[in-house]
């Protein structure tokens, strides 16, 4: 048949890579100077690789060209979106890849432009499974792609249907082997481009599934090819038999979207993780780097759990904070994209990407306090002016859906002395301001509505009280960290509790944890420390015992960036003792230091300092594991191995938008080759190993690989040290990744952290399904508090939003992009229809069921404060609301 062969120019745009974010910008702003000098002709586009950021980057240095640009995008002569970055995929959250398109149309809006009707997936490595339902929840038909796709396993054609565990389906167009860059550098003789379409032909025509294919005319950074238009006239005039021409991103999808609708497509489903005997997957990089995925994960959770549902619960009191939380997401979004949140970039860009991450935890953190004083009614001037009537008290969050009773830990400040600040502040004789030593005692304080606190830690620190019409009133005050047990925590709400006002209660805690020197225990778990180190868990409700609970495991590793390259050697564990550092009776914590050898060193070189804190509080089901360690070693490979009694596992893990069940991959010897398939994957906050009558769920706070081994362990990666961006000569990946260059801060050595924790629980049926979603909520976002010093009376407890229905986890809580709904989302983790229920904090007057993208779809019945809905199995349920 004849082709209908679509040639689109385009750049493939890494914002940052093997030079920084700052020396691409400036041969950014080259190529669309070049653009706006002569831009596309009618019927054509240039195609800014399918992201928005690039047009900010660029107007950031040329704000007197935006006209130029918003009349080409106007015009579909240039095409940005619909992507702010283009990201990795399979490390953001889902609700980050939301935020993402959220951004990107957002970029494009300033100039009343639309992106293509196509996710643009060009360089991605690998795709998660619910892509099709974010496409579909942003009115987007058709995703094209590259890595992740394609070889044996997969349907031999460039298009199929995929569908989402939603259900929700999206066409996906699959490019050629050499992938975005199969049009680069046309020949502009005619001879020559006879041959170049020849062989293009060769390769395109028998994967053509609808005639209708893509030609993308560009490569990495390139600007446009210098004399592009005699170029694709020349392959116009080879390709006259077929329909050979110039085009745009949107003509193509117009057309493939046409042609589609009367073709019988192949279905597939699932992640899109397996592009081996195709073309390199790259599936090593879930833990290059891996103290910068933990980092995201922080600075994800705080803007998704923190910053967005109480700065949009507070804005019906207050301001609207939404352009301050879009800052924010910018800010997060920037560390994106796959080769910067990937770790496959040079030092100078993690460095600037940590800077960014650290920022947006700063402004999320920042926006959380202003809207919790707005939900409490706090007047941060009227409280500075009237220090006789404060009324120190402990304001205590809990960031979910859900009315929860626990342990929290609270910092309660009490003042010790006024520290004045500026001219005449000095003290006239040592010591007179009144400062106290770090080493004076701090008296405990007592929260009578909590009855007995236990002392975690003290501290001596200065403590501001600010407003936005005065100085800050600086002060020094004892910090008492307490745990404290909290009696039903408001859903998404605010807790109250006046500090040092009338009696303590003479109580005991109902709920209790025994901690001795070598032992922790509660109602739930029994935790053992041997002699030697080995820690084992018993599981009280089933007698259900594992003998050793973890264990380290560290090989030498000889890869790149983007390819591990672990090689065994011999090591050795030296256990070097233990202490109690919690002794109940709502927190107890047990500490175990160890230090790991390379054995085969004859000086015994250390590899690795390790302490281990194992700590289990009141009435928990899990027990924590938190790392602090220091590397000393480079190019290797350091992991934790948590040993379950349950082998032969189906595996679990989260991904975006819910759990799927992984399988190792096994591929044939002439792919492996050319790229080995590693046993690892990635991991979003927990893993989930399941048998016929048991499972255990190992929850992670951030680092993003794992391994599920076939003895029922579960292998995470704490430190991955290599010292090059990629190296040619690995059998794992022979050949260069990308553009070789020196890394030595990849190495990661010095202080590393990790937080983990281990629940054991029943098989895999309805109630454990919420039992583990609600207990990442535990683990990963705990009841906390902190005293707010000058409220001024007790400010009352704040309700939020609660969330009820079986299988049903909370997504998001945010500002519309308009302004004018709250949006509520949640996802349905089981397979089959649920009945869901939101309700509010103030009557309801309207809502309405709505896609991804807040497009409202359809009315929704309310009553009172109530909203009623269904969720479909997998199905992802958003809820305008006001």
């Amino acid at each position: 048949m004849a082709l209908d062969a679509h040639i689109v120019s385009h750049t493939h745009w890494d914002r940052e890579w093997y030079h920084t974010a700052e020396r691409f910008r400036q041969r950014l702003v080259a190529l669309i100077d070049e653009l706006l000098d002569d831009p596309p002709g009618p019927g054509e586009s240039f195609l800014l690789d399918g992201q928005a950021i690039v047009i900010d980057d660029y107007l950031d240095v040329r704000p007197d060209r935006a006209g130029e640009i918003g009349r080409l995008l106007g015009d579909g002569r240039l095409e940005a979106g619909p992507w702010y970055v283009l990201a990795d995929e399979l490390i953001p959250s889902g609700e980050a890849l939301v935020r993402n398109l959220l951004a990107g149309r957002r970029a494009l809006r300033r100039f009343e432009a639309i992106a293509p009707p196509v996710l643009y997936c060009p360089d991605s490595f690998g795709h998660p499974a619910m892509l099709p339902a974010i496409a579909a929840g942003f009115g987007l038909p058709m995703i094209i792609l590259w890595r992740g796709y394609g070889g044996t396993r997969w349907p031999a054609g460039d298009s199929v249907r995929w569908a989402a565990p939603s259900g929700d389906e999206a066409l996906v167009f699959h490019l050629p082997r050499d992938g975005y860059e199969f049009g680069s550098h046309l020949p502009v003789d005619p001879e020559g481009a006879g041959v170049r379409w020849q062989r293009m032909r060769d390769e395109l025509a028998p994967r053509s599934t609808t005639g209708v294919m893509l030609i993308p005319h560009g490569a990495d950074h390139h600007a446009r090819q210098t004399d592009h238009g005699e170029a694709i006239a020349a392959l116009e005039h080879a390709g006259a038999s077929d329909s050979v021409h110039r085009s745009s991103l949107r003509q193509f999808a117009e057309h493939f979207l046409e042609r589609s609708a009367t073709q019988r497509l192949p279905l597939v489903r699932g992640e899109l993780r397996d592009s081996y005997g195709y073309t390199w997957t790259l599936q090593g990089t879930f833990a290059s780097r891996a103290h910068e995925k933990r980092l995201n994960a922080r600075a994800e959770r705080i803007m998704l759990r923190e910053a967005e549902p109480w700065s949009a619960l507070a804005a019906r009191k207050g301001p609207s904070r939404r352009a301050l939380v879009d800052a924010a997401w910018r800010t997060v979004l920037t560390a994106h994209p796959h080769d910067t949140i990937c770790g496959c970039s040079i030092d100078d860009v993690a460095a600037a990407m940590e800077g960014r991450l650290h920022s947006s935890i700063n402004q999320a953190a920042g926006i959380r306090d202003d809207a919790i004083a707005d939900l409490i009614e706090y007047d941060a001037a009227a409280a500075r002016v009237a220090r006789d009537r404060w009324s120190p008290t402990v304001i205590v969050r809990n960031a979910a859906p859900r009315i929860r009773s626990g342990v929290a830990l609270i910092d309660i400040e009490e003042f010790i002395a006024d520290v004045p600040v500026g001219p005449g502040s000095a003290p006239a004789e040592a010591n007179a301001a009144g400062i106290v030593s770090a080493s004076d005692e701090v008296p405990t304080p007592q929260v009578p509505a909590l009855g007995a606190l236990q002392v975690v830690a003290q501290r001596i620190e200065y403590s501001r009280t600010e407003s936005p019409h005065h100085y800050p009133d600086n002060d020094l005050v004892g910090v008492t960290r307490v745990a404290a047990w909290i009696e039903e925590a408001p859903a998404y709400g605010v807790a109250t509790y006046a500090i040092g006002v009338g009696d303590a209660p003479r109580r005991r805690a109902r709920r209790t944890v025994v901690a001795k020197s070598s032992a922790l225990q509660n109602e739930h778990l029994h935790v053992t420390v041997s002699d030697a180190g080995i820690v084992s868990l018993v599981h009280a409700a089933s007698g259900r015992e594992v003998s050793t609970l973890f264990e380290f495991l560290d090989d030498a590793d000889v890869g790149d960036l983007y390819t591990p390259a672990p090689r065994r050697r011999p090591f050795e564990v030296r256990f070097q003792g233990k202490r109690r550092t919690h002794r109940g009776p709502l927190r107890g914590a047990i500490a175990l230091r160890y230090r790991i050898l390379d054995a085969g060193d004859g000086a015994r070189g250390g590899i690795a300092d390790v302490v281990v804190n194992l700590t289990l509080d009141a009435d928990a089901t899990f027990v924590r594991v938190g790392i602090h360690g220091v590397n000393l070693a480079e190019d290797h490979r350091l992991r934790i191995a948590f040993h379950t009694d349950v082998v032969k596992a189906t595996v679990w893990p989260d991904a975006a938008f819910g759990a799927i069940r992984r399988e190792r991959l096994v591929i044939d010897d002439a792919e492996a080759a050319v790229e080995q398939s590693p046993p690892t994957a990635p991991l979003h906050r927990y893993v989930s190993l399941f048998g016929e009558h048991a499972g255990v769920t190992i929850f992670s706070d951030g680092l993003a690989e794992y391994e599920a081994r076939d003895d029922g362990s579960v292998a995470i990666t704490l430190v991955r040290a290599v010292g090059e961006l990629s190296k040619n000569n690995l059998p794992e990946r022979p050949g260069h990744a990308g553009w070789p260059a020196p890394t030595p801060a990849a190495q990661c050595l010095g202080p590393f952290e990790a937080e983990f924790a281990v629940m054991p629980h029943g098989a895999r049926l309805a109630l454990t399904i919420d039992a583990i979603e609600q207990t990442a909520d535990d683990v990963l976002l705990p009841l906390c508090g902190v005293t707010l010093r000058s409220a001024i009376g007790t400010p009352a407890s704040s309700e939020g939003v609660a969330l009820t229905g079986p299988g049903l986890a909370f997504s998001a809580i945010k500002e519309s992009e308009d302004g004018e709904w709250l949006v509520l989302r949640c996802v349905n983790l089981r397979d089959d229809e649920v009945a869901g229920q939101w309700r509010l904090p103030f009557d309801v007057a309207t809502a309405k069921l709505a896609r991804l993208d807040e497009t409202a779809i359809s009315d929704i019945a309310t009553t009172g404060d109530v909203i009623d809905f269904r969720a479909p199995g997998r199905g992802i349920v958003t809820v305008l609301v006001r």
